[in-house]
């Protein structure tokens, strides 16, 4: 079971940084969860919300904003310290030669950015790196330009209700993974999904517990803001 660390290692360091990556790296997580959005000049940036007012000293949406605007901000989120927002280029530098996954969700669900899907695959394409990249996205149609762009990728649909018909969705669509909430995860359905050869990856993992109970099963991934096996950090 892989352990990836949800918006970087963001338990103790601010979240969808460059800093709660490398520290992600540093601990030991076998991979990143991060999301992007695109920017007014067509950069993409790393970071959750569709606007900047929860992790940055600043307020105004993604997508009104020029890199350099964004650029000019502190997303330290309640953490002391200077933190940029990081571009996807910038993470993917970072991971060229390191063994780690990433987890990149597009994050299209409230707000469409125009070409985002190809955009990111170019991005990763570019640094030939689509081997250490998995995607995830609740908006189902990012997820099937992407299948059409590249039928081999790792795609993987996010959900947190209406599993019945986005379980089908996902059926209907042949995609082969999925990426629920962990309190959706109960024996039946994770023997259910197995049984029709779906990858597991679920989030955001709250404790030990549950950490626990998800590896006794067999789940693919894990996605969390702690480590929650260990307190020594890996040997790089």
């Amino acid at each position: 079971m892989k352990k990836l660390a949800h918006r970087g290692y963001s338990a103790y360091y601010p979240e969808n940084t460059m800093e709660a990556f490398i520290q992600a790296y540093n601990k030991g997580f076998d991979g990143i969860e991060t999301d992007v959005h695109m920017t007014s000049d067509g950069q993409l940036v790393l970071i959750h919300d569709e606007d900047i007012s929860r992790t940055s000293n600043g307020s105004g949406y993604i997508k009104d904003m020029t890199l350099k605007q964004l650029k000019q901000y502190n997303f330290h989120y309640k953490n002391n310290g200077i933190y940029e927002i990081p571009t996807l280029q910038e993470l993917l530098e970072y991971i060229q030669d390191k063994n780690i996954i990433v987890n990149i969700e597009i994050k299209t669900d409230h707000i469409h950015y125009e070409n985002i899907e190809q955009k990111v695959y170019e991005m990763v394409e570019s640094y030939h790196l689509h081997d250490k990249i998995i995607y995830s996205s609740f908006y189902l149609p990012s997820l099937l330009k992407l299948q059409q762009i590249d039928s081999t990728l790792y795609l993987g649909y996010l959900m947190e209700d209406h599993y019945e018909e986005r379980i089908q969705q996902l059926y209907d669509n042949h995609l082969i993974a999925i990426h629920p909430r962990y309190d959706y995860l109960n024996k039946e359905n994770i023997k259910n999904l197995k049984q029709n050869n779906i990858t597991i990856a679920t989030w955001t993992v709250p404790n030990k517990n549950e950490y626990k109970k998800l590896k006794e099963q067999n789940i693919d991934m894990i996605i969390s803001n702690e480590y929650l096996e260990g307190e020594q950090y890996a040997i790089r």
